[in-house]
């Protein structure tokens, strides 16, 4: 934990280490960050801006993917391993700066677009871990289990050691996650008393014992945002920025997401912050305006500074 905390404060870059045999031989002054998500759809609701966000600051060179099983947690990312299947969505959004062909593996796409998702499926998690050399591979637990940190373990432990055989030199990211809605129905709730704050606590709680165990390069405050805003006079309860309960708003909460994992794992890179960009959405129950925007880029640059301190998110209008 004292290496995770080290790092966040120093805003350490991070530095491209080299390529190895299992990996595409690339460049590693290539001026490229590459981010891996293995995840489900948490993760969905937390990249799913990335790129437009990218777009709309201007970056030219960072390039995002992620894995995807619906409601897939450690143990069963392992058994898929395990059993060498292949059920993931991969998603991939490119980067305008650079275009080489990657590794050889089952995964197709089409041209790459800049800073759009593309998808495809059946692909494994050696496909993506093989398909070239990635900077910053995040993981979670399913959110119904995210506050059991007994259910994290051994297949935690297991998982990390097969990021590491595959990508040696790749810094390694935790995406923690947030409570439900105060109201949610979600199968899992009761395991937390049906509690908001009784969830939040157990999330905590579980990634202070995982990192007493498991070294992190990165913590993605996710959970720490969006209770924050919870906190403010933007949340809309009952929903409490969800869409359904549990999985982020299509507008706000995915907005918010968004802004974290950028100030989280590109800012370092880029040494650029995603304050005062001017990405807006109609999309979900809570837009993005120019207006409120102020109390979600401030909801994640906070979560960031102190990744388990909630804080009452104000904005003055000007």
């Amino acid at each position: 934990m004292k290496r995770f905390f080290a790092f966040a404060a120093a805003f350490a870059i991070v530095v491209i280490a080299g390529t190895t045999e299992v990996t595409a031989q690339r460049a590693k002054d290539d001026g490229v960050l590459r981010i891996l998500a293995i995840g489900n759809s948490f993760s969905d609701d937390g990249m799913e801006y990335l790129p437009l966000l990218l777009d709309n600051m201007g970056i030219e060179n960072v390039e995002v993917a992620r894995l995807y099983v619906g409601g897939c947690s450690l143990e069963q990312h392992m058994a898929f391993y395990d059993q060498q299947k292949a059920p993931y969505q991969f998603y991939y959004s490119a980067t305008k700066r650079f275009n080489a062909p990657k590794a050889k593996t089952n995964i197709r796409l089409g041209h790459p677009e800049a800073n759009l998702w593309q998808k495809t499926s059946g692909v494994s998690l050696i496909d993506a871990l093989t398909w070239g050399e990635w900077d910053i591979i995040t993981m979670q637990q399913v959110s119904g289990l995210s506050g059991i940190y007994d259910s994290y373990q051994p297949h935690l432990n297991r998982l990390v050691e097969v990021v590491k055989r595959y990508q040696p030199h790749a810094k390694i990211a935790w995406q923690m996650t947030w409570a439900y809605s105060t109201d949610s129905q979600h199968g899992d709730f009761p395991r937390y008393g049906r509690n908001q704050q009784q969830m939040l606590d157990a999330i905590y709680a579980s990634v202070y014992a995982m990192l007493e165990e498991v070294d992190f390069d990165y913590i993605i405050p996710s959970g720490t945002a969006v209770q924050s805003l919870r906190m403010s006079a933007v949340n809309n309860q009952p929903l409490d920025m969800t869409r359904d309960g549990y999985h982020m708003d299509l507008g706000a909460g995915r907005y918010t997401l968004s802004c974290v994992w950028y100030e989280t794992l590109i800012k370092p890179y880029t040494r650029k912050s995603m304050m005062g960009n001017t990405l807006y959405t109609n999309l979900g129950n809570v837009h993005v305006t120019e207006h409120n925007a102020p109390y979600f880029h401030k909801a994640a640059k906070k979560a960031t500074k102190k990744p388990f301190k909630p804080r009452k998110i104000k904005h003055n209008r000007k």
